[in-house]
């Protein structure tokens, strides 16, 4: 099966990664991998350098984002059009998306408008907090294959009228992370980020809320949190979504101060590993509530971007106020908080990459790729 996977920023790429190897290696596929957005902007790390390193042909370097501020729409038409233009070019068998950004929406609608039929992973999921929500509920609407992390996430796309035997529960694939050997230890990010990592360890990464309030009023009130908890802050910078730009300007005056520092990007190896020696997490990521439970990993979770999403008790949900987020943080960053949370995880144990392959192994893309609804009390 020719298949394109696209992958647009760190936020995918982690996710991506081992299915990307075990499509790479199994001769029953051939893999296109294109590279586009964030992963392709010198404002955002340029991180398509973490995919080459990683031993990946980048077959379409899609560069649709000029710039920090770009709006969404000229973000998602920019994606719309030179997915579609590769799409029209190389006819893959089908179009590999994860995920719910603005981006990734674009790309849906050409491989839609391209009838190119799409493998959709991670929807069915709810994160009323961002304008994500319905991007994802959309692209699920376009996809042809469902690939969730959870059963609960295949009983919503159910009742999204779509079709049973096309939806398949494999886990969350960004959980594979844990099974790699070559995971950063704390003496190689001390080194690579020039940080004595000091306990306790806060991990900070903070997005707009797209459908919340001022962006910089939730900054604001991570920071203030941050100034009185003494604590090793490594503060990762914020997507593209509209807000960004703001979010980012506050995070960078923040990391001025003594023991932090501020990445763009700390790509997966390094950031898995320092996910194993933190105390905690600070801001409103899904890395939070689905990937930090896996290591057993306190979090704060500020806001209402993650609002419906599911998560686990090493959760502590906290509205934008700097008061209550420097209580939850205090409490975060204690000893005993960690120690007493097992290591848990809804969505999968690291074998996510090899149920996808398997999923994919017996799948025939659709040609055209029709689709009807499926539901009770409709008629075929």
């Amino acid at each position: 099966m020719r298949i394109a996977v696209l992958t647009t920023g760190r936020q995918d790429w982690g996710i991506l990664r081992s299915t990307c190897v075990a499509l790479r290696d199994d001769a029953r596929f051939a893999l296109s991998l294109w590279s586009g957005g964030m992963h392709e902007s010198a404002d955002f790390g340029a991180t398509v350098k973490d995919v080459v390193e990683a031993g990946f042909v980048v077959d379409e370097h899609l560069d649709w984002l000029s710039s920090a501020d770009m709006s969404g729409v000229d973000q998602a038409g920019g994606a719309l059009a030179l997915v579609g233009r590769a799409l029209a070019q190389r006819r893959p068998e089908a179009l590999l998306l994860v995920g719910d950004r603005l981006e990734t929406a674009g790309a849906a609608l050409a491989s839609t408008l391209e009838r190119i039929p799409i493998v959709h992973l991670h929807g069915g999921e709810e994160t009323e907090g961002a304008f994500d929500n319905a991007l994802r509920h959309a692209i699920t609407k376009m996809s042809h294959l469902h690939l969730v992390s959870h059963f609960d996430h295949a009983a919503r796309v159910r009742a999204m009228g779509e079709d049973p035997a096309h939806i398949h529960v494999v886990g969350a694939p960004g959980l594979d992370n844990l099974q790699r050997s070559d995971l950063s230890d704390r003496a190689e990010l001390e080194l690579s980020l020039g940080l004595p990592l000091k306990p306790p360890v806060v991990i900070v990464t903070l997005h707009p809320a797209t459908l919340g309030i001022d962006p910089r009023v939730e900054a604001e009130a991570v920071v203030a949190a941050m100034d009185a908890v003494p604590a090793t802050y490594v503060i990762t910078l914020p997507n593209s979504d509209p807000g960004g730009a703001t979010t980012r300007a506050v995070l960078l005056a923040a990391a001025q101060a003594p023991r932090r520092i501020v990445a763009e990007a700390l790509g997966e190896r390094r950031y898995w590993g320092l996910m194993r020696i933190a105390d905690a997490m600070l801001g409103n990521s899904s890395s939070a509530l689905l990937e930090a439970p896996a290591v057993g990993l306190p979090a704060v979770n500020v806001g209402n971007r993650q609002r419906g999403r599911r998560r686990g008790a090493s959760v502590i949900d906290v509205d934008a106020d700097a008061t209550t987020i420097t209580n939850a943080l205090r409490l975060a960053v204690l000893p005993e908080t960690k120690a007493r949370l097992h290591v848990e995880s809804a969505q999968g144990e690291g074998s996510s990459a090899q149920r996808i392959l398997a999923v994919l192994a017996a799948w025939q893309p659709p040609s055209p790729p029709s689709k009807r609804f499926f539901g009770s009390g409709v008629a075929p």
